[in-house]
């Protein structure tokens, strides 16, 4: 993995995260057909990057080339108690996979030590399902197909 540094997304990351997702959009699947629905996922990209969860891989010339998005869930959020993360996207350029790129974004994410939801649609074509159980995450739920899976600490 020489070369690749990581760090915390940061909203200024916005345009070039939203460019990789954009490529990456048939295999999550992603639908960004419309402005409206592209306008809502920059919104979303910016404020995983204010949140300060969220975070980037970058290759030896600073580009993006992996991230995950989180957002802290704000419905079971009271004063700081029972936090939880949602995972919302997660992913790596093509020509930069296999060097452990997405399993160092996750522990990353992980390292926070409070538990992350995540959503698997049915139409994913990044094996996404299997690399979260991998990592530990349990399926919770599964309503109109989506797949609903959370990561407990310890």
């Amino acid at each position: 993995m020489t070369g690749i540094a990581y760090r915390q997304a940061k909203v200024e990351d916005a345009a070039d995260i939203h460019a990789l997702l954009l490529r990456l959009a048939p295999e999550i699947p992603l639908l960004a057909d419309t402005l409206e629905r592209e306008e809502a996922l920059y919104a979303l990209i910016r404020a995983c990057g204010r949140s300060g969860e969220s975070w980037v891989a970058l290759d030896e010339r600073e580009r993006i080339i992996g991230f995950v998005l989180v957002d802290p869930e704000l419905l079971e959020r009271h004063y700081a108690e029972h936090e939880i993360l949602e995972l919302r996207y997660a992913g790596v350029a093509s020509e930069h996979r296999s060097r452990g790129i997405f399993a160092t974004l996750i522990a990353k994410v992980l390292a926070r030590m409070v538990p992350v939801t995540a959503i698997v649609p049915p139409q994913n074509r990044s094996n996404m399902a299997a690399r979260l159980e991998k990592f530990g995450f349990r399926q919770t739920g599964s309503p109109g197909g989506e797949r609903i899976f959370r990561w407990e600490p310890g």
